[in-house]
């Protein structure tokens, strides 16, 4: 007896293909998704670290073009809080833009004077770089503050609010160590090391926590205010 040759798939032949052909299909939905998702964070690091690269060279050229601000004498480290605007002179204005105005700050601070490109479209205008932590402020994380002349109020910017701690460090020329800002009126400043932080895994890109080195010249400033 001569077999007959099979034209077509019995019902479980058909079945089985059908299951294969559903899981196939839903491991390449997985796979497709998983390269869409990865594209995604991938775009989101690099939008991420163009921006930190940015906000990076913007604080060197503002830095580094003009004087670090070292202060000595009365008032403790951060601002001087509560005092009155009759107890601050015109020339202390000037020369610091430590006022009754001035957001709190957590941690270190930076003054500094700078001719390079700033908000304020000035050369040599005095500014302050700082954490904001004062709550009366809608600015938070990285901020800076500055003064244009004295018969305009303060200007406060945030510069990037996933930074919460500003560590502001000074080389002793003597003894070739780092100190912390707190410590600077007490040696000998040669260089300045500035790094920025965040505390969220995550929020921050790597390129703002390298330590960024000034080897511009200082300027010392004496208050002897109360606080």
């Amino acid at each position: 007896m001569i077999a007959r040759a099979r034209t077509g798939m019995t019902l479980m032949e058909l079945v089985i293909a059908l299951a294969i052909t559903g899981l196939m299909a839903a491991g390449g939905a997985a796979a497709f998704g998983s390269v869409i998702d990865h594209r995604k964070i991938i775009r989101n690091a690099s939008v991420q670290t163009e921006r930190a690269g940015a906000l990076r060279e913007m604080l060197k050229s503002w830095i580094s073009a003009g004087e670090i601000r070292i202060q000595i004498g009365g008032v403790p480290r951060g601002l001087a809080r509560g005092v009155s605007a009759a107890s601050t002179s015109r020339s202390t204005t000037s020369a610091s833009i430590a006022s009754v105005s001035a957001a709190q700050a957590a941690g270190d601070e930076l003054r500094f004077t700078t001719t390079a490109l700033n908000p304020s479209l000035l050369g040599n205008v005095l500014m302050r770089l700082y954490v904001d932590a004062d709550a009366n402020t809608p600015e938070k994380g990285l901020a800076v503050e500055y003064q244009p002349n004295l018969q305009q109020p303060l200007v406060r910017k945030m510069l990037d609010s996933t930074i919460d701690t500003l560590r502001v460090e000074f080389l002793d020329r003597r003894t070739g160590r780092w100190f912390g800002a707190d410590q600077v009126a007490t040696i000998d400043p040669r260089a300045t090391r500035v790094t920025l932080l965040s505390s969220k895994p995550g929020q921050q890109s790597r390129i703002l926590g390298i330590p960024m080195l000034f080897t511009n010249g200082f300027q010392t400033t004496n208050t002897n205010r109360t606080p």
